[in-house]
């Protein structure tokens, strides 16, 4: 998932507003992050029938200057549980649990309510 902001008018010449929708798009970005590991944890534990809690461990995040990311730190058989692995079907029955692809349906749900909730600190320093 990718958002891309673009500023312009007189209020965003350069000065604490642009920097402040920056700091603020940059802040939505992170808030996502962090609920989006819960959300993958959630959905990986509706079907995980024996977890041993290692793959979930697994999932973190990651922040790279503005660019925010969710990964399961390369395990081995993350491709095989999402169903993107060369071992899934129609090599074997197991079709994968799909658990990545419903948690970016979730997170696109709650990006609104995250914005919601980080947007007035930045828009007090715009007035």
């Amino acid at each position: 998932m990718s958002v891309e902001v673009h500023t312009s008018g007189p209020i965003f010449d350069g000065g604490e507003a642009e920097i402040a929708m920056r700091e603020l798009a940059d802040a939505i970005g992170e808030g996502v992050a962090r609920k989006g590991v819960g959300v993958v944890r959630v959905e990986l534990g509706k079907v995980l029938k024996h977890p041993t809690g290692h793959y979930s461990s697994n999932i973190q995040r990651a922040s790279f200057g503005s660019r925010h990311t969710i990964h399961d730190n390369d395990v081995i058989y993350g491709p095989w549980l999402a169903g993107v692995g060369s071992r899934n079907a129609p090599v074997t029955r197991f079709k994968g649990y799909a658990h990545w692809r419903r948690a970016t349906q979730a997170l696109k749900r709650l990006v609104p309510a995250v914005a919601r909730d980080v947007m007035p600190r930045f828009l007090a320093r715009i007035r």
